[in-house]
């Protein structure tokens, strides 16, 4: 009984430094390894990610210039960084009056894409509110910047930003003639993650409308 119970026990031995030095070896090759694909995997999320902010970018750009021209009735004035549009008739005269107007302007010093309106005070009378909302009746010698501008200095405007980050930006018509265009196509370059991204949208406008006695 003795014997048997002798022969079923096992001698132990410690690792023997090859096998040490083997395990190290395996080990560091293990970690290395792993470290690779963790920084493969690092930037594969950075990447994503640069894509995904790109895409959220182009995406929101897109839906707000189309929240504008697509329900105006008339381009009156088409730039390289503005656009001004006709955006409604709210006043149900078939002419253009100043707080119809939306001018959609890139701002050079903060790099954004902004919406400019006419505004009035709060405190204003409807009555003072409609006699100061001027109406344009003809097309011949209006400069749509200077019209904004008047009532800039009066500081009866106000803006919305649309757009930050722009680099460089681009608007045309499919019309020689503001007023006939139909179909707005933009061109921009966009800072996204210290990256230049660039972006192209078209928007048409769906039910164009020239006001009275304005065409060309």
């Amino acid at each position: 009984m003795k014997t048997r119970t002798k022969n079923r026990i096992r001698k132990r031995r410690g690792m023997t430094i090859v096998e040490t030095v083997l395990a190290m070896t395996i080990t560091a090759m293990v970690g290395g390894a792993i470290s690779t694909m963790m920084a493969a995997v690092s930037d594969e999320l950075t990447t994503n990610q640069g894509t995904r902010s790109s895409l959220i970018r182009a995406g929101l750009a897109q839906s707000r210039l189309s929240s504008y021209i697509a329900r105006s009735h008339c381009v009156l004035d088409l730039e390289q960084t503005a656009v001004t549009l006709w955006l409604e008739d709210s006043r149900d005269g078939n002419t253009v009056h100043a707080t119809e107007i939306r001018w959609i302007v890139l701002n050079n010093e903060t790099n954004t894409l902004e919406s400019h309106f006419v505004c009035f005070p709060d405190n204003w009378s409807e009555a003072a509110k409609l006699q100061a909302d001027t109406e344009y009746t003809t097309a011949s010698n209006i400069n749509w910047k200077m019209v904004l501008k008047s009532f800039q200095d009066r500081g009866l405007s106000c803006s919305l930003p649309l757009v930050e980050g722009i680099i460089t930006m681009e608007f045309t018509g499919n019309e020689v003639s503001s007023l006939d265009t139909t179909l707005v196509e933009t061109s921009m370059s966009l800072s996204v993650m210290d990256q230049i991204e660039h972006t192209n949208t078209a928007e048409s406008i769906r039910v164009h409308q020239i006001p009275e006695n304005m065409e060309n």
